[in-house]
């Protein structure tokens, strides 16, 4: 009999193709977080029976291969989630929610205890809405965005490179600190093939549109303008790089927050 559903951890449903901005391919990318779920006894909400039925449980393990879940307490039920054919697995990670689907659940070979197991996913959802909080980006050593420049009054001319310090990041976007007197970029350009060295992850290539500059006063008495950016259509890689140059930022803001 289907129970109702009381659990917080619901699973989120997207028109087809709107989940891209979400998804994480980096099997290695998904092992770690499932890894921290498991190390952290995070509750993990298993959906079966086209998502009319779950079990609360938790993750045992991870590797790059599979995963493995404990069963539920209950035989009978353990016994009609092996005879399903679609599963949702939802959970949270860092207080962001990650879920996946499996099309096959077994359980594990005796030598392991009794427990569930998936093959790894090919991707994950990390479900962090694009108006999330942004992250400072470290000024030492910068990060920077390389933008591609057309002369206005000779769009025939090769284009220039232009170097830019960001300020902070998020899912949605970046923020840029320019000189005061910024004339070349604007509010309402889109610059395609922009360049963005993220440190210990690779290189981000995205088309920006700046939507909006702000004068800003800096500690040392100057003024700065800050330029807000939007990427635009970020494809799955390149948005799998900036998740995880997010996350490692994030992991970095709370470690020194603890010291």
């Amino acid at each position: 009999m289907a129970r109702k559903k009381s659990v917080s951890l619901q699973v989120e449903s997207f028109p087809q193709g709107g989940d891209v901005e979400f998804r994480i391919l980096s099997r290695k990318e998904i092992q770690l977080i499932l890894l921290d779920i498991a190390e952290k006894r995070t509750r993990v909400v298993l959906y079966y029976d086209e998502f009319d039925n779950y079990i609360l449980t938790t993750l045992i393990g991870a590797t790059t291969e599979g995963v493995w879940l404990e069963i539920g307490p209950h035989p009978p039920e353990n016994e009609r989630i092996l005879q399903s054919v679609r599963f949702t697995i939802v959970s949270l990670h860092r207080g962001v929610k990650v879920q996946f689907v499996t099309d096959n659940i077994q359980m594990a070979p005796p030598a392991n205890g009794e427990a569930f197991y998936m093959e790894l996913p090919d991707h994950m959802l990390r479900i962090q809405r694009r108006d999330f909080f942004r992250l400072s980006v470290p000024f030492a050593p910068p990060v920077k965005c390389t933008f591609h420049i057309r002369p206005e009054s000779a769009p025939e001319r090769p284009a220039a490179c232009r170097e830019v310090c960001i300020m902070d990041i998020s899912g949605g976007g970046i923020s840029l600190l320019c000189d005061e007197h910024e004339t070349e970029l604007r509010p309402g350009n889109i610059y395609p093939d922009c360049r963005i060295t993220l440190p210990e992850v690779g290189v981000l290539t995205a088309t920006l549109e700046i939507k909006n500059s702000a004068n800003i006063d800096m500690p040392n008495g100057t003024v700065k303008k800050r330029l807000g950016c939007k990427f635009t259509s970020l494809n799955l890689q390149t948005n799998s790089l900036l998740q995880r140059y997010i996350m490692d930022l994030q992991s970095e803001t709370l470690a020194s927050q603890k010291n």
